[in-house]
């Protein structure tokens, strides 16, 4: 590619060349270009200068195209169509559509939509494949370096990573009849602060809604000290099981009561909800905010576009979720 001949080439020029051929008139061209005759005179001596041609001769009932202006033609006409493509809007077909979405979500946020999602991309967009994967600390940087969707609760975002409010879970205390604290009525922080706890994805960047939350129990006196934490809901279950109190979104904790109902020798459950204290304690009142991120990159994708708006749709569905 010889960029100084690219750049004698002006876009106007080749439509002034087009339309000309076309009309075989430099008055009816300059018509349709808006454009004065006198000015469009000077483009087509730019263009015979360009072109080492005179392109056009005259005759009675207008211009004649030389044998150099058909052969140009032959190969400006391609690049024009090409060009008024790059103006129309990326067009897609989601029955035909073949991608992988790589969506990186906690197990209790992938309840939310899971189930809608995998039914409709099954019945309308059978050929897109969908990877999951949990929130890492990580996660906006895995944003960055091509994962498609990040779904967590988080105040902030960096500047790169666009966001939407999908709206609030309500979180509630978890609890198996092994615990101490199955049978009280009333439930209050201390009351769980003092017996064992398993924590499940808790974030610990400063965005995270969870991490607010900790610091101003902490600044409260409350020490939060888990006997277990992590990212496996299998772990989880066991340590709830066992005698350990979880605090968790409302679904998860109807995902505990069913596995309670359905598995033999699984303790019953109770799904209560978050002591008065600690509700008026938390900045978000026990409902935190869940957003839908993606890197700015896929903003404007259409296909991208329409996935994030079929998983932002069942989210909002989901009768765990609250939005006004």
């Amino acid at each position: 590619m010889r960029i100084e001949d690219l750049l004698k080439l002006d876009v106007k020029l080749l439509v002034s060349f087009q339309v000309i051929l076309e009309e075989c008139s430099v008055s009816r061209a300059a018509e349709r270009l808006g454009v004065t005759q006198p000015a469009l005179s000077k483009s087509l001596q730019r263009l015979r200068d360009l072109f080492n041609d005179p392109l056009f001769t005259r005759q009675a009932y207008g211009l004649s195209p030389t044998t150099r202006a058909y052969e140009l033609n032959e190969l400006i006409s391609p690049i024009l169509n090409s060009m008024t493509n790059l103006l129309q809007p990326t067009q897609f077909d989601q029955a035909t559509l073949k991608r992988r979405f790589n969506i990186k979500a906690d197990e209790e946020i992938l309840l939310t939509f899971t189930e809608p999602l995998l039914a409709m991309l099954h019945y309308q967009a059978p050929n897109i494949r969908l990877m999951t994967s949990n929130w890492t600390q990580e996660g906006f940087e895995d944003l960055m370096n091509g994962v498609d969707l990040g779904i967590i609760n988080v105040s902030s975002t960096p500047n790169n990573i666009r966001s939407k409010l999908v709206g609030a879970m309500d979180a509630c205390v978890i609890l198996s009849e092994s615990h101490p604290l199955y049978f009280k009525e009333e439930i209050t922080l201390r009351d769980l602060m003092q017996h064992n706890t398993v924590v499940f994805n808790i974030r610990n960047f400063r965005s995270a809604t969870t991490c607010v939350t900790i610091e101003k129990l902490e600044r409260l006196g409350y020490e939060i000290e888990p006997k277990i934490e992590t990212d496996s809901i299998t772990v989880t279950i066991e340590a709830v099981k066992r005698g350990m109190a979880l605090i968790g979104s409302a679904q998860l904790g109807e995902m505990f009561s069913n596995i309670a109902d359905c598995k033999e020798g699984f303790s019953s459950i109770r799904v209560a909800p978050l002591p008065i204290d600690a509700v008026e304690a938390d900045p978000y009142k026990g409902r935190h905010p869940i957003q839908i991120c993606w890197h700015e990159r896929y903003d404007k994708d259409p296909a991208h576009q329409w996935f994030r708006e079929q998983v932002l749709r069942f989210m909002r569905e989901s009768p765990w979720m609250y939005y006004d």
